[in-house]
């Protein structure tokens, strides 16, 4: 029994809610880590039939790291989310 119906798919880490860039190879564990979870929950939904959603959440600070003094954030949050968006569409297609 899958008790989630819906993906909120930031990938976080052991130190914080979220890494600063999951196209960065440092995070390649951590994301493939994600998505074995996922992986279970969207293979659970199919054979159930149920409905499963999924939302690109990579957020702003202070999810986002941010460069030290200037507060600039260390990756586009909109590039990530739809990096997000398009890896998973492909993923689950």
């Amino acid at each position: 029994m899958c008790r989630a119906d819906h993906i909120h798919s930031r990938v976080g880490h052991r130190e914080g809610p979220q890494v600063n860039d999951p196209r960065a190879p440092e995070w390649a564990l951590t994301l493939n880590t994600h998505l074995a979870w996922w992986d279970t929950v969207v293979e659970t939904h199919r054979a159930a039939g149920t409905q499963l959603t999924i939302t690109t959440e990579f957020g702003p600070a202070p999810y986002m790291p941010l460069q030290p003094y200037s507060q600039e954030p260390l990756a586009s949050q909109w590039d990530i989310n739809v990096y997000m968006l398009n890896l998973l569409k492909k993923r689950y297609a």
